[in-house]
């Protein structure tokens, strides 16, 4: 009796010492150390002597190979998958004897997401979207910005993608930004990305010279760093210009245009290969002065008729100014002037609209129908020859009948001449006798006076 009484204190002492060992397995419990999409690793207590099994939920038993660091034990199990719970159970094993018995779960890390597209953006938010892991609802995402806090993504889901937006940024600033696939409470491992707001627009362009094939632009700068600028014309050819740096109004020149077109430009500010949404804005290149000026006649010499061709590309009107008059607007290639005087120059002067863009002036010198004049002058000159000629024929006529009464009184006056003569004969011959011999006698006295020249003795001859 004594000795069947020893044998059953030794069989339950070494019943009692395996359960208290194993025990300690069970209250110690097991820890997940490190995770991964494919891996986990086991730590727990260090039992001496025991070797352990682990069993997974589909029954599979594989044994362990652990390794010991000091008073805990590390086993790491593989080929795993991604996001994906497991449970387990840990057997103790002694002698091939499962002696105890610890249930655990554990989770892997699940996969990040594939990629994160900006589906839009504005100066102050970004919306983000990126498609679901595995495509599975099961899975939360965290978005993480850098130096803020976290945001969980909301519960706004297409078919297959994920929704978050981003607000209360600035404008043209660059952003990192770390997406998290969380599953069972464990994050992936994060996937990293950047994405910049948009810029703000210019303020406005202005055209400060304008000619008939170019156009210059100028814009103050955008106050940020690293910008640049694109134009972009109606035909969708795009220039890239520079950010100076140095100066805080940008000028840039657009050629090989057309005269008088009305171009549409929209103007954008780049970050970071981000445009803004466009400053549009249009300009109209200065228009050819106007041709084929010329001026027509109306009936009446009192009006005339200012014709010019057609202008090439696009003007809106015309200015037409006669000197001393209002000048006058319209949007045709024909104007009339009344209320002018016949057969006068006068000066009139075009100008070609496009818009608020002014044309050279062009001048031209136009007479009012002289015709009417020149019938007038002509009748006028016809009147007065005539009258200069009924003038002459009645002066002739009075010269000739002046003439013919101073004949008629001269025949009567040599008749009554003659009729006194042959009475006065006889006495005007005496007189003219006695008249006759007094002037021979005073010119023999003269004679008788005068002295004979005496010559100079001295004189030469030949002098």
């Amino acid at each position: 009796m004594k000795i069947l009484g020893l044998l059953l204190i030794c069989w339950s002492v070494a019943l009692w010492r395996p359960s208290s060992l194993a025990s300690r397995l069970k209250s110690a419990g097991v820890i997940v150390k490190a995770r991964t999409e494919t891996l986990l690793t086991l730590e727990w207590s260090k039992v001496n002597n025991f070797s352990y099994v682990l069993r997974y939920s589909n029954g599979t038993e594989i044994p362990l190979t652990v390794s010991a660091d000091g008073s805990v034990l590390r086993c790491t199990v593989s080929s795993l998958s991604p996001g994906t719970k497991y449970s387990f159970v840990l057997y103790a094993m002694l002698k091939g004897l499962k002696h105890s018995t610890f249930i655990f779960t554990a989770v892997t890390s699940p996969c990040n997401v594939a990629s994160v597209s900006v589906k839009a953006r504005s100066e102050t938010a970004l919306t983000f979207e990126w498609s679901k892991v595995n495509n599975d609802n099961a899975y939360i995402y965290i978005l993480r910005q850098s130096n803020r806090s976290e945001m969980y993504t909301p519960t706004f889901w297409g078919e297959s993608l994920a929704v978050r937006t981003v607000s209360s940024l600035r404008p043209g600033t660059k952003y990192t930004f770390t997406v998290y696939t969380v599953f069972g409470g464990e994050r992936s491992s994060g996937y990293n990305f950047s994405a910049a707001t948009m810029p703000v627009n210019v303020a406005r362009v202005n055209v400060t010279r304008r000619f008939t094939d170019q156009l210059e632009l100028s814009w103050e700068e955008v106050k940020s760093n690293n910008v640049s600028y694109i134009l972009r014309d109606s035909s969708k050819a795009e220039t890239t210009i520079a950010a100076l740096g140095r100066a805080s109004v940008i000028t840039h020149t657009v050629s090989a245009l057309s005269p008088g077109t009305r171009y549409r430009f929209t103007l954008y500010t780049v970050f970071e290969g981000v445009r803004s949404r466009g400053l549009t804005f249009t300009s109209v290149t200065a228009s050819l002065t106007v041709t084929g000026l010329r001026c027509e006649h109306l009936p009446g010499g009192t009006a005339l008729v200012l014709v010019w061709d057609a202008p090439f590309g696009q003007w809106t009107g015309v200015e037409v100014q006669m000197k001393g008059r209002n000048p006058q607007y319209l949007n045709g290639t024909r104007l009339e002037f009344h209320d002018l005087h016949p057969a006068l120059w006068y000066n009139v002067t075009v100008k070609l609209f496009s818009g608020d863009v002014k044309g050279a002036p062009v001048s031209i010198s136009c007479q009012t129908d002289p015709r009417g004049v020149i019938a007038g002058v002509v009748l006028v000159l016809l009147f007065i020859i005539f009258l200069v000629c009924l003038g002459v024929v009645c002066h002739r006529r009075s010269v000739l009948k002046r003439k013919a009464q101073s004949d008629m009184n001269t025949n009567q006056a040599t008749s009554q001449e003659a009729e006194e003569g042959a009475h006065n004969a006889p006495v005007l011959a005496n007189q003219r006798s006695s008249e006759g011999k007094k002037h021979r006698g005073q010119r023999m006295n003269k004679n008788k006076s005068a002295k004979p020249i005496q010559q100079n003795p001295y004189l030469n001859p030949y002098i």
